[in-house]
């Protein structure tokens, strides 16, 4: 029964003679749902542990990795808890109004901190891509406050506003609920439209069909993607269907953020892993040529006898340097844990 989303349906529509065994009926399968959703993220989780515990907890702890512990685990763990008390469309248990409403408070925080942790490991890679651009982190860093103003704004707002049932079933919620996923797939849309401006210009110049750079867009398009369609099917459920089917999407947005967050994580670490594995290290691995979109970034002469098959450093000012995102490291950050752009 999560904030009105794995049951939502209105004090009306039940007046207008609804027959109890429908709605029943309906909030049954938003239960199957759920149950469908956490199996599919559990399967994941399971299939990657191993990489998990080589490439995430045998590093050492730094922002990248408390981001992915809590996009990768707060998701299932809130799956968990509402399949506990939600149990074939019904928890079997009364609570008082104030009790719901604490409830629905808790949720609301949960929401927020998922959303939060996802957001942050996309601005991360979005600075990583601009060379470490400190006026474009300024500027998102702002976009991102404003943004997590107004979710939490408008979480405070609907919270108050949800009428329950006996058993804490959210039985109305006002449509300005509709604006969360809103604010949310705007500032999601712009970090998209930055990295694809980026790939735009690298590949004008020539270096964006390097494989490290091909790799790191496309996993943030499909991750945006996802999160999109995911977002966007649930704004429109709430919006229009009122009745308990419009929660059920609701966990799957859920494991959708789950798998993407932890996944543009993992995924750049697996295939350096793999590559310095069985080809050694590689120049696509820790280097692209210079940005000249990032203020004064580490750069360091390249030679062409050092990294065989890159242009002589004699042949154009754009080609002399690379941009050694090694150097941006932390001092106890293993440099194998990602490639050259990545987190």
């Amino acid at each position: 029964m999560p904030l009105g989303w794995t049951s939502v349906m209105r004090s009306d529509l039940l007046l207008a003679g609804s027959p109890p065994l429908e709605i029943l009926r309906k909030t049954q399968a938003v239960s199957y749902s759920e149950v469908a959703a956490v199996t599919v993220l559990t399967w994941d989780i399971i299939v990657t542990l191993s990489e998990e515990i080589e490439l995430i907890w045998q590093k050492q702890w730094s922002p990248a990795k408390i981001m992915y512990v809590i996009s990768r685990y707060l998701p299932w763990a809130f799956q968990m808890a509402l399949l506990a008390i939600n149990v074939n469309g019904s928890t079997g248990l009364h609570f008082s109004i104030s009790e719901c409403k604490t409830w629905m408070a808790v949720q609301a925080v949960i929401l927020q901190l998922i959303v939060t942790s996802v957001d942050v490991i996309l601005i991360m890679r979005v600075y990583a891509l601009f060379n470490k651009n400190k006026r474009l982190l300024s500027v998102l860093s702002a976009l991102f406050v404003a943004e997590l103003t107004l979710l939490s704004y408008i979480l405070a707002v609907v919270t108050p506003k949800l009428t329950f049932s006996d058993t804490c079933f959210v039985t109305s919620s006002p449509p300005f609920f509709v604006a969360y996923w809103v604010v949310s797939l705007v500032f999601e849309t712009i970090l998209f439209v930055l990295t694809l401006y980026k790939f735009g210009y690298a590949v004008q110049q020539g270096w964006g069909r390097r494989p490290v750079m091909k790799e790191f867009v496309a996993d943030g398009t499909w991750a945006y993607t996802l999160i999109f369609v995911s977002m966007f099917i649930n704004s429109m459920l709430y919006k229009f269907v009122h009745s308990p089917l419009a929660g059920i999407c609701f966990t799957w947005l859920l494991s959708v953020l789950s798998f993407a967050g932890s996944r543009i994580i993992l995924n750049p670490r697996r295939r350096t892993n793999a590559r310095s594995s069985h080809s050694g290290p590689s120049i696509q691995l820790i280097s692209i040529p210079l940005s000249p979109l990032s203020p004064n970034p580490l750069i360091t002469p390249t030679s062409a006898r050092s990294f065989p098959g890159l242009p002589s450093p004699a042949r154009s000012n754009r080609e002399r340097y690379t941009v050694n995102f090694t150097q941006y490291s932390s001092p106890t950050q293993d440099t194998r844990s990602g490639c050259g752009i990545a987190i």
